[in-house]
Formats: C-alpha cells, sequence, structure tokens
C-alpha cells in the first residue's frame, strides 16, 4: 500500500495508478482472450456494439463492495478476471470496475476513458470513477458502471465532471 494524498491531488494520484494498471493488463493474453472471446462475430469496426457487450458481461459478473473506510484499495485487473472466471462474480468498488472495464476494452482495440464526477457543489471532492468505451472512429462513447446506484446518477446533483483518457 502506498500513501496518497487527499483530495483532488489524490484522484489524481489515484487515477494515474488506475490508467497504469489498466495499460499494463490490457497487453496480457487472459484478458485479450477473454475481451476478444466475448466480442466474437461482432465487427471490429463495430466499437458502440463491442462497448455494451463488454459492459453487460461485466456488469452480470459484477456486485459492489466499499473499500475499507480507511484505505484505497486498488486491484490487479488480471487478478479480477481470473476470480471472475472462476468464481462467476467479484465484489468490487467502483476504480476497480473502471480499471477492469478500461483494460478489456483497451484489450481489442477499444479508446478507453476514465469518468470522475463529485456532487452537490462545484467544490465538492470526487467520490465516483467509470469507465466509458468507443472505437476510434466514433464520439459516441459507452458506459460501464455498475456500481451506479440504482436510480442512477442522472437523478443526483453532479457537480463536478473529470475525465482522464486511458
Amino acid at each position: 500500500m502506498l500513501p496518497i494524498p487527499s483530495g483532488d491531488a489524490g484522484t489524481s494520484a489515484t487515477l494515474a495508478h488506475m490508467r497504469m494498471l489498466a495499460r499494463n493488463a490490457s497487453l496480457q493474453p487472459l484478458v485479450r482472450a477473454t475481451a476478444g472471446r466475448l466480442v466474437l462475430g461482432v465487427s471490429g469496426f463495430d466499437g458502440v456494439t463491442q462497448a455494451r457487450i463488454l459492459r453487460d458481461w461485466i456488469e452480470e459478473r459484477v456486485t459492489f463492495l466499499a473499500d475499507p473506510a480507511t484505505a484505497e484499495m486498488l486491484l490487479e485487473p488480471t487478478r479480477v478476471l481470473h476470480r471472475i472466471l472462476t468464481a462467476g462474480i467479484v465484489q468490487l468498488d467502483c476504480d476497480d470496475v473502471a480499471t477492469l472495464a478500461a483494460t478489456m476494452g483497451l484489450a481489442i482495440g477499444l479508446r478507453a476513458r476514465f469518468v470522475v464526477v463529485g456532487f452537490s457543489s462545484p467544490n465538492a471532492p470526487f467520490r465516483h470513477v467509470w469507465t466509458e468505451l468507443a472505437d476510434a472512429r466514433r464520439v459516441r462513447w459507452v458506459a460501464v458502471d455498475p456500481t451506479r446506484p440504482v436510480a442512477g446518477l442522472d437523478s443526483l446533483a453532479i457537480s463536478r465532471r473529470g475525465f482522464v483518457e486511458v
């Protein structure tokens, strides 16, 4: 475990680590084979459909579990994927799901970005992150976020939003 600063500096440090984890894991044979198998039969030029398939697969296999109150834990995506493939389901928090989704998207040539949001006021801290996936030719992004509240984030007052390209 590494100490991270608080506030926006801590969010930036966490996102940088998530980005590194996703990029490194996207090159692993298990990740590429699994993501490739999921989109088998879909044109490599249809990134929206590929992203939706990955989103649906992840959302069916992840339930939310918060990190301990005293720590920000980041799980290595290849280990998370291995757990899904052996147990069928995993418990993750939003940053682990975002990292896994970015990893799988990158592995099959999709673009990925992290979206971070804060609630209630323009100075509120960032509290949630998810991944959006798209192909290189499209402007349309597909959100992957199974940890989102049942009512969805649209019903909450998002006051800050940031994007980090993976």
